[in-house]
């Protein structure tokens, strides 16, 4: 397999690899594992232009609009985009919606409600390349840190940051074989992929056998860790002072990639992004390049251009497939409509109310799609008449971590308020348990009659959070003064006092983004690296694919949207023989830039999944024989 400066495509990689050769051996037992994996058929070309296919992209998050432009680019020309919502981008949000900025100056009356961050990874350079040279929209640095000094904290009411070194020694140690300049990722994630001898055991040749990704972080430093496992109250400590609260519950290779990748000393000193006028631009940007008539120009695509519009307010609820036509049915607020090809880019949630049952998915799939895990998040924004906290306290940028309930104080990375406008503070952002509780503070303000007033609780518990926060600053702040800050209410004003958002209680995400649980990279991850509902033809084609950031190993990351759209595209493109088209897009600016497949690409496998797509639903029983195995071995 090429090799990836991603740990997580590495290791999704190594992933897929075992799931395909499992199901490889179980076709042709005659062949050794030894003898590795064999290139795949090649697929035959369909007999017509399939840019001509009917094609239905369901969700206009990311995920979908990147995949419906990608196939304007290629010259397809038979495309419904429908969205539930009555706007696109999914949780790319901003709120309130701000125009491009155009090298203009923007008012930084906003915050960014969901992604709001683009760290330098090295498997990020392609969604920043986009970002910046396709859609044209400028990145300046989002300060992680505040540039001008250090920001309070505070953790059992006092302003003294956590310091947990015996935990830093041992992710350090778990991800070792990551952190060094020269690691081979995929040798190392073949490694930890192996099932390894109990380490609580002392004879490691009679322990038992376990698989790390099985693990939570919360049992492996509980049960796992050696010489002596942590207590309770060790764990407690190690994940209030790595992430949120219930964090550690997720899956420990979650927790040892992300480790590795941020600890990584080539991106320390870099810079993070922002997207200027709010992340939301992203999907909204793409969404006007789909329904320009000068884009893509000429040799791409028809001459001129087709106007592609996004069916907003149209949610879909449910689907149907017939084998013998090869046709996807969707039914939607609008109707039902027949298509050639389907593609799925709704969050899970969505996904499961969906009426399922005609496309005959695998159960492990549907199992898939009801318990993959989804973290909460929270935020909340208020909107001061001035930015105190650069005025008081010369904080620009950085963010305050404490164990109160708003948990995460996001200072913005500009420095346009010179004290005589008002300004926004995101001064509550919050993931798993801690955001499940800040979240049943949140109204619904779709409700008729219920408006957001400076007096509301979750206002008044921001605002004394805000108070011990700075509570050991010079000059420390009092409650009757920040409220005093509060914007009036006003109906006038968009923004109003202070925004709020749970995407938990989001209905077109239920959930903020995925974060694997124990088992679930290894067990889930593959298994939705495939098209579905084959037909009978006597050149059978699948018709329906799954995507979106959950099924990338770049998981809540926008860049995971973008790799599972191009991948997912590139692996149907494959199966129907449309090499060309997979050169096209290979050369073109998506994926990683022109040349470059993303990182989580690898032709051999997707080759495979190709290949294989389809076989368990129609439980196909002709075996395809490959090599010879040594009979003793065998």
């Amino acid at each position: 397999m090429p090799a990836t400066t991603s740990l997580r495509a590495a290791y999704a990689k190594q992933v897929l690899h075992r799931d395909i050769m499992s199901r490889f051996l179980s076709r042709n037992p005659d062949h050794h594992p030894s003898k590795g994996l064999p290139e795949p058929p090649k697929a035959t070309p369909v007999d017509r232009d399939v840019r001509s296919d009917r094609i239905c992209i369901v969700g206009a998050g990311t995920c979908g609009l990147y995949l419906a432009m990608m196939l304007k680019y290629l010259g397809f020309t038979n495309v419904d985009i429908l969205e539930a919502n009555d706007n696109v981008g999914g949780r790319c949000f901003t709120w309130p919606k701000t125009e491009n900025p155009q090298n203009g100056q923007v008012d930084h009356f906003y915050y960014d409600v969901g992604a709001m961050r683009i760290p330098p990874l090295p498997w990020m350079a392609g969604t920043i390349s986009f970002i910046q040279n396709t859609l044209k929209l400028q990145t300046p640095p989002y300060y992680y840190d505040n540039p001008t000094g250090p920001v309070p904290v505070s953790y059992w009411y006092k302003n003294i940051a956590i310091n947990d070194g015996a935990f830093d020694a041992l992710m350090s140690s778990l991800a070792s074989e990551f952190l060094q300049a020269d690691a081979n990722f995929d040798k190392a994630f073949q490694d930890w992929l192996t099932a390894i001898p109990d380490p609580t055991y002392r004879n490691a040749s009679t322990a038992p056998l376990i698989f790390r990704d099985n693990y939570s972080t919360r049992a492996w430093l509980m049960n796992k860790v050696t010489p002596t496992v942590w207590t309770y109250s060790d764990t407690a400590k190690a994940e209030l002072y790595d992430t949120s609260t219930g964090l550690f519950d997720q899956s420990l290779t979650e927790t040892v990639i992300d480790y590795a990748d941020f600890k990584n000393e080539s991106v320390k000193d870099q810079k993070w992004l922002r997207v200027e006028g709010g992340m939301q631009l992203v999907p909204e940007t793409i969404a006007n390049l789909l329904a320009s008539s000068s884009w893509p120009p000429p040799p791409n695509g028809p001459e001129p251009p087709a106007s592609w519009n996004v069916q907003l307010k149209t949610p879909v609820t449910g689907y149907s497939f017939d084998p013998t036509s090869g046709v996807v049915s969707v039914t939607s607020s609008a109707g039902t409509k027949a298509y050639d090809m389907v593609f799925n880019t709704t969050a899970m949630g969505p996904l499961q109310r969906m009426d399922l049952s005609g496309l005959n998915l695998p159960n492990n799939i549907l199992d898939g799609i009801r318990s993959l895990s989804y973290d909460r998040a929270t935020k909340v924004a208020i909107k001061f008449t001035e930015a105190w906290w650069t005025t008081k306290y010369n904080i620009v940028g950085g963010v305050s971590s404490s164990d109160l309930p708003i948990s995460n104080v996001v200072y913005p990375s500009w420095t346009d308020n010179d004290g005589t406008t008002p300004a926004v503070l995101m001064v509550s952002y919050s993931w798993a348990q801690d955001a499940t509780r800040m979240g049943s503070m949140v109204a619904d303000y779709t409700v008729p009659g219920v408006v957001r007033t400076r007096d509301d609780p979750l206002v008044t518990l921001c605002l004394n959070d805000l108070v011990q926060l700075f509570k050991y600053s010079t000059p420390a702040l009092t409650f009757q003064e920040l409220y005093d800050m509060v914007v009036p209410d006003s109906k006038s004003d968009e923004f109003g006092p202070y925004h709020a958002w749970a995407w938990s209680h989001d209905p077109w995400t239920g959930g903020a983004f995925a974060l694997f649980g124990p088992g679930q990279f290894q067990n889930v991850y593959g298994q939705f690296q495939t098209l579905f509902c084959k037909d009978e033809s006597a050149t059978p084609e699948c018709h329906f694919a799954m995507a979106g950031e959950a099924l990338s190993a770049h998981h809540a990351w926008i860049c995971g949207a973008f790799d599972s759209a191009y991948t997912t595209l590139c692996t149907w493109l494959g199966a129907v023989g449309a090499d060309n088209l997979v050169n096209n897009l290979k050369a073109s600016e998506f994926g990683d830039g022109a040349g470059q497949h993303v990182q989580e690409w690898d032709d051999k496998l997707f080759g495979w999944v190709a290949h294989l797509s389809g076989r368990e639903e129609a439980q196909e029983t002709k075996k395809l024989v490959v090599g010879t195995a040594k009979p003793q071995e065998a």
